[in-house]
């Protein structure tokens, strides 16, 4: 179990000590000095009209939106620059006030910030897959740009993981932006989001939002690829010079099935 660090000295938190008596409380000139100190300082905000403490209800709304919005209390905490109890105490109303000053820092804090250091829901890395699939991007197309394993996008895109690591979520954040206005190659996946009901780049206005819905009212859809023009004296002489399907299909710009139905329509003719 991890351990909040202790206060240095010279601070009126190490003077007060906690509540529960793991850490006495500290009387060193230091110490004692800093809770004069802060005394002194609460006394003048009391005089000026100001309060030293807020209410809970102030700022409990607000770390409820942080926390919808897929934050930790670890990271509100971190980003406040108050410890994860301040948070934790705020959520389960064990306190009814907090100070001031880490009540003004609590409400400074914007949802949805993460830093490095922490992880975040996987619902937009999982809709940003779903609408690259939708124009056909392949699982090695997106792979290469994230830098994320074919595994783990299929993962995402069945919806399979619920948290992300930043690094991941951003690295794939970087390579949507690159993959959204293109086609890609991949009919399977094409297929396979307009089964599924998957909405492309331009349905979504925030795409990490948890709450927002698709707008497809007056969404542009890409054409559709026409179809290849599949020339059987073409296949026939490919294959004759020791083509695969796989390359005579990309030198064309088909799928295999359809060379492969191709060479069986030449034959026939042949035949015939």
């Amino acid at each position: 179990m991890a351990h909040r660090p202790i206060p240095p000295h010279g601070t009126d938190a190490r003077y007060k000590g906690t509540r529960t008596g793991n850490r006495p409380p500290c009387r060193c000139p230091r110490c004692t000095r800093a809770h004069r100190q802060a005394d002194l300082q609460r006394e003048l905000r009391r005089q000026r009209g100001e309060r030293n403490l807020v209410p809970i209800e102030e700022v409990l709304p607000h770390v409820k939106m942080l926390r919808a919005s897929g934050m930790s209390q670890t990271l509100i905490a971190r980003q406040a620059g108050v410890s994860q109890a301040v948070i934790s105490y705020i959520t389960t109303g064990r306190n009814k006030t907090v100070q001031a000053e880490k009540a003004r820092r609590i409400l400074a804090v914007q949802p949805r910030r993460f830093d490095g250091n922490a992880e975040r829901p996987a619902l937009g890395s999982t809709r940003r897959i779903r609408a690259l699939y939708s124009l056909g991007h392949s699982r090695a197309d997106i792979s290469a740009l994230s830098g994320l394993s074919k595994a783990s996008i299929s993962a995402l895109a069945d919806g399979r993981w619920k948290i992300l690591d930043n690094k991941a979520a951003t690295a794939l954040a970087n390579a949507y932006r690159q993959l959204a206005l293109k086609r890609g190659t991949s009919w399977k996946n094409e297929r396979r989001a307009a089964a599924e009901g998957w909405h492309g780049p331009l349905a979504w206005d925030d795409i990490d939002d948890p709450n927002e819905q698709p707008d497809t009212a007056g969404v542009v859809r890409l054409a559709k690829r026409p179809k290849a023009a599949i020339d059987l004296t073409l296949v026939a002489r490919r294959t004759a010079q020791g083509r695969s399907a796989e390359e005579i299909a990309a030198e064309i710009g088909c799928h295999k099935r359809s060379i492969v139905r191709a060479r069986r329509r030449a034959e026939m003719e042949v035949a015939a």
